[in-house]
């Protein structure tokens, strides 16, 4: 540590020396300099410079801070002393506190700044920094290497010459007191002068390193810690959010639930519409073949009468009556033909006993009574499904209620498939609306409570299908 004339403590620094500067008045080249730092005072310049034009001005003053501006230390006016100097030279509200949000109290602003922010020559605003450093009887550093005088084991020595010339000149002068005594004390002197200064300049090197690791590790903590904060920022707003997830909760909930029943109309109206095509085609079906077999069951008649004699002998006179040039009548095929047409035109095919082997009617009744029974039972719900349904339902009554833990498991397989087979058959569609039970765990207190909610979702399938099979019983 330094300490001046006043007894005022400072930060001790190789090379450098504190003084009154009021007493002192130090050139400009005896004054410590330093290399300073300073990106927020470049993008508050960039801004000024802008807004006044000067943008080649603040191109070169970024060209001279590229490695640092190299500044006399102590040359500089504070915040609190900028914003005085701003005031009486009648800078507006606006721009002052613009200034002291941008920059810290303890910021020092050193005369090239000053220049390059209000457009300035250095050497005026250098006068003005130490001005206002003298009136303030500051203590600044100043380079030791300038005030200090050099050669000091040559002026050690000098001494011990001169001394050794005066000594000769009284009567206590001897050898031993000039060589051995003073001799030796300027030597020890010497030493003692030179190790102190070494054992100063590592004591304020260390001093400094230990002072920049701490400063570093300041920097680390206070930096760890504004990443912590920053990580609970928003725990204040946590409840706030809370109750506007409650919210948004009620609204998916709602427009989920009127989605789903949006998807199960869709799909129940495209399976009605489906199942309505398919009866639509297997009905026009059946008709083209209604024609196409009536045409079929007239030749196979025919041909079935063909091996009879009187028959041959009516179809050979009607065939030598064409050759011959005349009108071909009473021909067998168009008389079969116009009298199975005649048959055809006045019978119910429903309520004719079909016969393969039969008359023209009997055959073609018997082919679509087969070909209703078919579409009876692809569309329609048999009398003997229907019957299994009531007996199904009657095992499993209880009361005025069902039970259908009272049925087998074949039971209760049968009454399912019935369940899916008819609403299949009208074209009603049947979604699978049960919910899947959870996975198990290895963690215990996860597994105790999965337990109970699985046994919460196998009490909801079983009522589901419970209401479910008996709405279908009770249709029956």
């Amino acid at each position: 540590m330094y300490v001046t004339k006043y007894k005022i403590v400072k930060p001790g620094r190789d090379g450098s020396i504190y003084d009154d500067y009021l007493i002192a008045l130090p050139d400009r080249e005896q004054m410590a300099k330093l290399n300073k730092e300073m990106p927020v005072f470049i993008r508050y310049l960039q801004t000024i410079t802008e807004a006044e034009g000067r943008q080649e001005e603040f191109k070169e003053f970024v060209t001279r801070c590229k490695n640092g501006l190299q500044v006399e230390t102590d040359m500089y006016v504070t915040t609190d002393e900028l914003l005085a100097i701003m005031w009486k030279n009648g800078y507006s509200d606006e721009e002052r506190a613009t200034l002291q949000a941008t920059f810290p109290v303890e910021q020092k602003f050193h005369y090239p700044e000053l220049s390059a922010l209000f457009d300035i020559p250095e050497e005026d605003t250098y006068k003005f920094c130490y001005r206002t450093r003298v009136e303030k009887s500051h203590i600044g550093e100043l380079d030791e290497g300038k005030l200090k005088r050099q050669g000091l084991i040559r002026d050690h020595w000098l001494m011990f010459g001169l001394g050794a010339y005066l000594f000769k000149c009284y009567p206590t002068y001897n050898y031993y007191f000039v060589v051995k005594g003073f001799g030796t004390a300027m030597w020890l002197y010497t030493n003692w002068v030179l190790a102190n200064r070494w054992i100063y300049k590592s004591l304020a090197r260390n001093e400094y390193m230990a002072k920049q690791k701490t400063a570093q590790g300041v920097m680390e903590g206070e930096s760890k810690i504004m990443e912590a904060m920053a990580r609970f920022g928003n725990d204040s707003n946590a409840v706030n959010y809370l109750k506007a997830f409650k919210g948004e909760a009620q609204t998916k909930l709602t427009d989920y639930r009127q989605s789903i029943l949006n998807a199960q109309k869709a799909q129940v109206s495209n399976r009605a519409a489906k199942q309505l095509q398919s009866i639509s085609n297997y009905e026009g079906q059946m008709a083209n073949q209604l024609q196409e077999m009536m045409v079929q069951e007239t030749g196979a008649a025919f041909k079935s009468m063909a091996q009879d004699d009187d028959v041959q002998r009516a179809f050979l006179k009607a065939s030598i009556a064409a050759l011959s040039g005349g009108k071909m009548e009473n021909d067998p095929i168009t008389r079969e033909f116009a009298s199975a047409m005649q048959q055809l035109e006045g019978a119910d095919l429903m309520t004719v006993i079909g016969n393969p082997n039969g008359s023209i009617v009997e055959r073609v009744a018997a082919a679509q009574q087969s070909r209703e029974h078919e579409f009876q039972k692809s569309f329609m719900v048999t009398q003997a499904e229907a019957q299994e349904v009531r007996e199904l339902a009657n095992q499993a009554s209880s009361g005025g209620d069902y039970d259908f833990s009272k049925l087998s498991e074949d039971a209760q397989s049968r009454l399912e498939g019935l369940y899916k087979s008819i609403n299949e058959k009208v074209g009603f569609y049947t979604p699978a609306i049960s919910t899947k039970s959870i996975p198990s765990t290895g963690d215990s207190a996860a597994q105790q409570y999965i337990a109970g909610v699985n046994s919460e979702i196998e009490a909801s399938n079983k009522a589901l299908q419970h209401e479910r099979l008996s709405v279908f019983c009770k249709a029956f």
